[in-house]
């Protein structure tokens, strides 16, 4: 996570959603989704690792990790390309590759955990 300016209420946060579905292998495939993490400056630009676990198919699921590519662009605007194979599951592995969103502000986190400042509720 990147820790970009701090605010009176705690830092703000800016990340990444990382989204979509594994190559096919084995007549199936997962979708994964997930934000990205800590941000590895490099030559004046950067690049972010991040980690998830897969939805369940095929009665089973994939866990993966990696580090996108380099920023394309500057500023909010940016976003970052990635592929890597996930971990061994039921005797295979599968692709995760894509693009990441723009920034998505998160807003104050304490450690790594969200805090929610405020919920509305509705009746339905």
């Amino acid at each position: 996570m990147a820790r970009i300016k701090q605010g009176s209420s705690g830092p703000v946060q800016f990340r990444h959603r990382m989204e979509g579905l594994t190559s096919r292998v084995q007549n199936h495939r997962h979708s994964f989704g997930n934000l990205s993490d800590i941000v590895i400056p490099e030559d004046g630009r950067h690049r972010h690792t991040f980690q998830g676990i897969t939805t369940t198919a095929d009665g089973h699921r994939h866990s993966y990790s990696g580090r996108t590519g380099l920023n394309i662009g500057v500023g909010v605007n940016h976003f970052h390309r990635f592929q890597i194979a996930t971990n061994i599951a039921d005797g295979h592995r599968h692709i995760i590759s894509g693009r990441t969103t723009g920034v998505i502000r998160l807003g104050v986190v304490v450690g790594h955990k969200l805090i929610i400042e405020s919920i509305v509720r509705q009746k339905v």
